[in-house]
């Protein structure tokens, strides 16, 4: 293995419990706007944000959507596809309570707050996002991540988003690192691990449990489109095997 000097995590769904804390946040938004959403089937429509969310996050990834666009449209397709017809005024004020609730839920990955303790000694540690700049601090804050991290690389301070070169760029100029002595680790494929791969850094693949476990039964690594990361993990405590 090479030597690595710094270790470069994405935030939301490697160390940050992206689907746990958003189901916390959904869950009192629910509560505190009951009675402009009545008996919607709550399950049904957080699968439908997810799902939305997910396709929004990547046209904005390739600026085709802007950020006020996402953080509203993500909710009023979701509320369209379980057919409630909110008002704008209501979906509005729903995506903005969302960005303030969601950010200081402080649930973190599996084995997170274990495996920084056991880097610190031996790495520097930085963090790249593409997420809204104004949440993100308030995310690291409450799930107490903050204490580890040297270099905060944003997409908005940067100027362009993962999977782009360029904040990869950016990211080792505001660490002083070298892209042979650095590795990035993330659970998306096309933003963290490809946009490694083509800057040149090699990547931990932070896997679903269920795409790990499918590609052990077939004998081989988790891999698409003809390539396999660096590493692949499906938990953060495995990767105390490889540094």
């Amino acid at each position: 293995m090479k030597p690595y000097k710094h270790l470069f995590f994405d935030l939301d769904g490697t160390l940050w419990d992206l689907k746990r804390n958003t189901r916390a946040a959904m869950q009192e938004l629910f509560t505190t706007h009951a009675d402009a959403i009545g008996h919607l089937d709550f399950e049904l429509f957080f699968q439908r944000y997810h799902h939305h969310n997910d396709l929004v996050w990547a046209l904005y990834r390739q600026d085709k959507i802007k950020k006020d666009e996402l953080r509203y449209v993500r909710f009023e397709r979701a509320f369209s596809d379980v057919n409630h017809h909110a008002a704008h005024e209501f979906i509005d004020r729903f995506s903005l309570d969302f960005l303030d609730v969601a950010p200081r839920q402080s649930l973190t990955m599996e084995g997170a707050h274990a495996l920084l303790d056991y880097c610190a000694p031996h790495y520097d540690m930085h963090i790249i996002t593409n997420g809204f700049i104004e949440v993100q601090g308030h995310k690291m804050k409450a799930a107490k991540l903050e204490p580890y991290f040297k270099a905060i690389i944003n997409s908005e301070h940067a100027g362009v988003r993962k999977p782009h070169p360029d904040i990869f760029h950016y990211a080792l100029e505001q660490a002083g690192a070298k892209r042979e002595e650095s590795l990035m680790i993330g659970d998306d494929w096309e933003a963290d691990i490809l946009g490694a791969r083509d800057f040149g850094m090699d990547q931990v693949y932070l896997a679903e449990a269920e795409e790990a476990h499918n590609a052990a039964l077939q004998g081989k690594g988790v891999h698409r489109h003809n390539y396999k990361p660096t590493y692949t993990v499906h938990s953060l405590l495995e990767l105390m095997d490889i540094l």
